[in-house]
């Protein structure tokens, strides 16, 4: 005979009503051995394993609990320690420290080096142990009682078996372990709910399948209470690791697979949807469906991005399409405005663009604004002008766009060639003229039968006003038409006094509809300092073709040139004070220049008004380009105020800069004006200078600008190794332009050994400093004569 669970043959038990037979580890009995001493009870087989002694460890303890420890054995024959404390449940074999062994005593040492026992021995009990009588159960019989149908009571496995409750669920839960049956034990209904192996495969093939199951039909199918059937979802989800989610009114369960497939679907099909949207179509947390879409994103599932700060989803194509009908509505517009209508990030709506202009999808470029500008936008912007002006240079119809002239040249070619301007272009004058702009059906509002009234000359108005901007003067004049006729052909006659220099007087308007208005900018340079009055003249002609004027009223203008006294201070101090002060700035490309060549002609330009040095630095920028930069600083003798200046100059983007902060709008724009005028002499003069002889020219500006910064510096008792590195690079260009005979350069290593004595941060003497502004005036004459200046 062998146990009916086993290959064994030693048979511990046969049950007389169905002859089944079992091993000792397999019967079932209530049969139990206990230790007087520890009051411990041992199963019957284990008690039979164990020569009917107690296996306690006296000097043990356990490391969660502190509870004794009692040697257990493996059926592969390795040791390991259990804590007699049935409530903690720590043993040797699972937790941690793991520690098993095949024999005591190297169990024994082990247990030792994680403070379990004391001292090197395991200190059994060995007490015999005591039987508690107990009743024999036939496993077969007792799971056939179980298997018989799908529910059943508590109290008809008692009758039958008279066993108690806890005796009971003790032998389901073990023969569950030991998979001989499936269910639900329903401790509070008093009912076992079993569940075959035909239906578990057949609510995981739904649930595989479907990707769905409703928990109300899962408790119809088996025949229980919905709580019990969520009781035995939970079990088949965690032995079968099905990965999913329940709604959160635990009706419905879906697996990961449907959920995700459906969040597919929905997220492609709306293009723009809310997390909390896609998370009430199956009920989960919004943070778990936020995940689920990440997920989606990371595998490549939908190509997509978040939106409105995470609370939304938005597909790729979503994008394009947003940002060509925005293209569409505006045709300019700025990065940033076009990421908040679309509520995504600048650096995705960057990208976005770049990628729809690549492949076509959107015709048009970005302005020198940092404004995107659609073709068709340009296109009838350029005819716009092109019916208001008629001719006009390409660098000025550039300038009003903020585009290259090369692209204006190019949409300019283009539109004469479909016939939508009737003109030409001048590549000697580099300007165009256009004789006649048909307008499209497009542009060509249908026509309105309206009755011709006369126009009130009261009803329109014309206001202006002024701000100063990159040292010029920015004159606004609007045109208000309040009456309910249109006006057309207006023409804006600006009348400005002899001491401001504007390049274009007149500017045309081709319309202003009835209830509109229309502004137009006049860009003035000051001459001279002063007080002005600019005003002029608005002609227009009503719908009957009647010719009307309207005064521009005189506006009083004022435009101070500060006179400028020396301000020693520090780049610390301009620093902090620039963030406070109003600025402006002009720039200008210098592509036809030696960066080093402008960077010493606005040096020069400077050195025109008693300004000091604050600080200066020429260099490479991280591409290896040419970079130069030059700070000064003065004060306006009459009305006071702090006067700071930057120069900056880049070979790299091939420009100079020139920017001024002071208080003062007026002698903000004055100042930089005149910087301009005087900036442009310079300029003119190096161009005339002879390729062999700049690099002398560089180094005979770069020597005076030395020395003047030197004497700037020792005002300030400035660091002295600035001085010094102003002095040796003083020294180089001389060596280089005099030779070494000059007993100039014998004085000048003088002062080098002589600043090199101080410390790294140390600052120049007050004795050092005004020798050495004695020996630099001293320097400049020799200089000058030496070289011929």
């Amino acid at each position: 005979m062998e146990c009916k669970f086993c290959e064994n043959q030693k048979i511990a038990f046969t049950c007389e009503k169905c002859k089944s037979s079992f091993c000792i580890h397999h019967m079932a009995t209530t049969e139990q051995w206990m230790c007087r001493k520890h009051d411990i009870l041992y199963e019957k087989a284990s008690a039979a394993e164990k020569s009917y002694r107690c296996t306690v460890i006296e000097n043990s303890k356990c490391p969660e609990c502190n509870a004794l420890l009692r040697l257990e054995r493996l059926s592969s024959g390795q040791y390991y320690l259990e804590c007699t404390d049935l409530t903690c449940g720590w043993n040797s074999y699972l937790k941690t420290p793991g520690i098993f062994s095949p024999t005591k005593e190297q169990l024994a040492r082990e247990a030792t080096k994680y403070d379990l026992i004391k001292g090197y021995r395991l200190n059994l009990c060995r007490r015999t142990l005591k039987r508690i009588t107990g009743k024999e159960i036939c496993p077969n019989c007792f799971l056939e009682l179980l298997k018989r149908g799908s529910v059943t009571n508590f109290s008809t496995i008692l009758g039958t078996f008279n066993i108690s409750a806890q005796q009971m669920i003790k032998l389901i839960n073990q023969y569950i372990e030991e998979e001989r049956i499936y269910g639900i034990i329903d401790q509070k209904n008093q009912m076992f709910y079993y569940i075959s192996y035909e239906i578990r495969e057949k609510i995981l093939a739904k649930v595989q399948e479907d990707g769905i199951l409703k928990i109300e039909d899962l408790a119809t199918m088996l025949d229980m209470s919905s709580e019990v059937a969520l009781q035995v979802m939970y079990k088949l989800i965690s032995q079968f690791q099905i990965k999913g989610s329940f709604s959160q009114n635990k009706k419905f369960y879906y697996t990961q697979k449907y959920i995700m497939d459906n969040l597919v679907k929905e997220i492609n099909k709306k293009g723009r949807i809310t997390v909390d949207k896609l998370a009430s179509i199956f009920e989960i947390d919004r943070e778990l469906t936020k995940s689920f879409c990440v997920n989606l994103m990371r595998i490549n599932a939908i190509n997509g991005f978040f939106a409105d700060r995470g609370n939304e989803i938005i597909t790729l194509d979503k994008i394009y399409q947003e940002i060509k009908d925005y293209a569409k509505d505006t045709g300019l517009f700025e990065l940033t405005k076009l990421a908040k209508k679309l509520q995504i990030a600048v650096e995705l709506a960057r990208k976005s663009l770049h990628d729809l202009i690549k492949t076509g999808a959107i015709r048009g470029l970005f302005t020198q604004r940092r404004e995107f500008m659609t073709s068709k936008h340009l296109e009838l912007k350029i005819k716009e002008i092109a019916r208001a002006y008629r001719t006009m240079p390409l660098r000025e119809l550039s300038n009003r766009l903020g585009v290259t002239e090369s692209s204006i040249e190019e949409n300019l070619a283009q539109l004469i060639g479909r016939g939508d301007i009737d003109g030409f272009i001048d590549m000697q004058k580099r300007s165009f003229t256009a004789y006649s702009v048909p307008r499209t059906q497009s542009e060509t509002p249908p026509a309105k039968e309206t009755k011709v009234e006369p126009i009130n000359e009261q009803e329109i108005e014309v206001v202006r006003d002024y701000d100063f901007e990159g040292g010029q003067l920015h004159y606004k004049v609007a045109v208000r038409n309040k009456s309910k006729m249109a006006i057309n052909n207006v023409k804006v006659l600006l009348d400005p006094p002899s001491s401001f220099k504007l390049k274009q007087p007149l500017i045309n308007i081709p319309v202003i509809e009835a209830n509109n208005s229309r502004g137009v900018d006049f860009y003035l340079e000051p001459k001279q300092c002063g007080l002005s009055e600019i005003g002029g003249t608005v002609i227009y002609k009503d719908a009957t073709g009647d010719k009307h004027t309207a005064n521009i009223q005189k506006k009083e203008v004022q435009i101070k040139c500060p006179l400028v006294c020396t301000s020693l201070t520090t780049i610390e101090d301009c620093t902090m004070a620039i963030q406070t002060l109003p600025n402006d700035a002009r720039a200008f490309l210098i592509a036809d220049l030696d960066p080093r060549l402008a960077y010493r002609a606005a040096i020069r330009t400077l050195k025109n008004f008693e300004v000091s040095t604050v600080t200066s630095h020429e260099g490479t920028d991280t591409q290896g380009k040419y970079e130069a930069e030059a700070w000064f600083c003065g004060e306006a003798k009459v009305t006071g105020g702090r006067i700071i200046t930057r120069v900056y100059v880049s070979e790299g983007s091939q420009s100079l800069e020139v920017r001024v902060w002071t208080a003062n709008p007026g002698q903000l724009t004055g100042f930089l004006a005149r910087i301009i005028e005087l900036l442009f002499e310079e300029i003119n003069i190096i161009r005339k200078i002879k390729s062999e002889e700049r690099e002398k020219t560089i180094d005979v500006m770069a020597i005076t600008q030395n020395l003047a910064e030197v004497s700037d510096y020792c005002m300030l008792r400035w660091k002295a190794q600035n001085i010094r590195n102003k002095l040796h690079d003083t020294f180089i260009r001389l060596r280089k332009l005099l030779g070494d005979s000059e007993a100039i350069l014998g004085r000048i290593e003088f002062w080098l050994t002589q600043l090199n004595k101080y410390g790294k941060d140390d600052k120049i003497s007050d004795e050092d400093a005004d020798k050495l502004v004695e020996d630099v005036e001293k320097f400049k004459n020799v200089i000058a004569r030496a070289i011929k200046l």
